[in-house]
């Protein structure tokens, strides 16, 4: 059965009414209004992380006393992940994403046949198409290549789905890179064009909002390298007044418990936190996987190029040698009396990637006084002093002439600090083509040299089975 994934997706059956039983025969809740049609979208925001790529970043080393299972030690070697499919696995992301697609299908296929207001209607076609740029948007950047201009139109994709799964065999192409980045866009700039914050109620940060999409929107064109639409979409959400979209880590990280600094870190009522979805993971918890210590902590923190104290630097741990910063708040929810399952709250989107998105954009059209102001604004809430900065210094720092190399490497150790433990350090390797050196606990030694084609995680061995191509190795 050529299925992206092993289980059927959701579909609303429209089937008539039996004479016999003169009633639907399926027991599912028919979608009849717009109402019911938003709420299908509100389930196609993914509750599966992929916060195992973190396990694969020169941001962890192999922690001795630490939970190590087989999955975990896979993505460290960047070999593929088959021995396990549930929580923090390639198998559990790539389904768990297609399933949200699905919804956002389902909603595009009945959205004109309900009953609704038809300004409501456009905000939900909106958002099912968003969502469903956003999660095929993760899906290629994680197991597909970086796109390269030069070579996206022949790099394997992943299966674009926009339509219905309602055959019980399917065959599905995964296209190249440049495929998915072209139906990314459309799906995007269509969906901006529909949707409106009006019909959101209460903190509005679960859903795409239009600040959240532009900030999607910015990552997206930065990911292709356009840094021109990039900057018009950081402009549109950072407007005259970017410092309130950095959240002041001297106050969230002031005179608290762990679990109440990382509720704070991602609470709706922080400006920062454009969007926030709720994760079913045990990766909040510190003695699990592969994670920082003290050796990365002092190569990323002390002898800064501030030469103050950064308040990043958060040295947390329990009864471990592994160090964690307090982002993650594990919660619980529970299935039966004694047993379910652990989640935590994740800022998807959120400011200071847009501020750093923006500088990155002038660092790339040479305009590097100015990315130094964004810089500046970031720093005042991160460095005791402020953080205040000249180019002549930065190439000093980084023993280079050349101001635009030394920015990008500036750039990179500043976005690699605050985004610590996140995921998007492998994004960053794979765009900047980074080496990384892995040493396993016994002292073995794996390397991933720069463009390596083991940046594109292998799909999930089910789907090959099923018909797609591998990623080559």
């Amino acid at each position: 059965m050529n299925r992206l994934f092993g289980i059927l997706l959701l579909t609303v059956l429209s089937i008539s009414c039996d004479s016999y039983l003169d009633e639907n025969p399926d027991d599912r809740k028919e979608l009849q209004t717009v109402k019911d049609v938003a709420k299908l979208v509100a389930n196609s925001y993914n509750e599966s992380t992929y916060l195992f790529i973190e396990w694969m970043t020169d941001n962890v080393s192999a922690i001795p006393d630490n939970t190590q299972r087989d999955h975990m030690t896979e993505a460290f070697q960047w070999v593929s992940m088959d021995s396990y499919e549930a929580q923090e696995s390639t198998t559990y992301f790539w389904e768990n994403t297609y399933y949200a697609i699905a919804h956002c299908n389902e909603a595009l296929a009945v959205i004109d046949k309900v009953s609704g207001d038809d300004d409501y209607r456009a905000v939900v076609r909106g958002e099912a198409l968003i969502s469903r740029a956003y999660n095929h948007f993760m899906l290629v950047n994680v197991f597909s290549k970086h796109y390269n201009e030069k070579t996206a139109e022949y790099d394997l994709g992943i299966p674009y789905v926009e339509v219905v799964e309602d055959e019980m065999f399917k065959n599905y192409s995964r296209g190249s890179v440049k495929d998915v980045y072209d139906k990314i866009e459309k799906d995007l700039i269509t969906g901006l064009s529909l949707l409106k914050d009006d019909y959101f109620t209460g903190s509005k940060k679960y859903h795409f909002t239009r600040n959240a999409a532009y900030a999607f929107a910015a990552r997206f064109y930065l990911f292709k390298n356009d840094y021109s639409n990039s900057l018009k979409y950081c402009n549109l959400v950072l407007g005259d007044d970017p410092a309130v979209y950095v959240r002041d880590l001297f106050k969230i990280y002031q005179g608290t418990t762990f679990d109440e600094m990382a509720a704070k870190n991602s609470d709706v009522k922080e400006k920062s936190n454009l969007i926030v979805l709720r994760k079913e993971s045990f990766y909040a918890r510190a003695n699990y996987g592969y994670r920082s210590d003290t050796k990365i902590f002092n190569e990323l923190f002390n002898n800064n190029i501030q030469g103050e104290l950064d308040v990043r630097d958060q040295r947390w741990n329990y009864n471990t040698e592994a160090i964690v910063v307090p982002k993650y708040h594990e919660l619980f929810r529970y299935t039966t009396s004694s047993t379910g399952f652990p989640y935590f709250i994740q800022s998807e989107l959120k400011g200071e990637e847009v501020l750093l998105n923006r500088m990155e954009c002038y660092i790339m059209q040479g305009e590097y006084e100015i990315a130094l102001n964004d810089y500046h604004t970031l720093a005042a809430k991160r460095y005791l002093d402020g953080g205040k900065l000249d180019l002549n210094k930065i190439k000093e720092y980084y023993s280079l002439s050349d101001i635009k190399n030394a920015m990008k490497h500036f750039l990179l150790d500043e976005r690699r600090k605050e985004f610590l433990d996140e995921g998007s350090r492998w994004f960053d390797i794979k765009r900047f083509e980074l080496s990384i050196t892995h040493k396993d606990i016994q002292g073995n030694t794996f390397q991933l040299i720069p463009n390596d084609i083991r940046t594109a995680v292998q799909i999930p061995q089910s789907a090959i089975v099923n018909g797609l191509i591998p990623n080559p190795r």
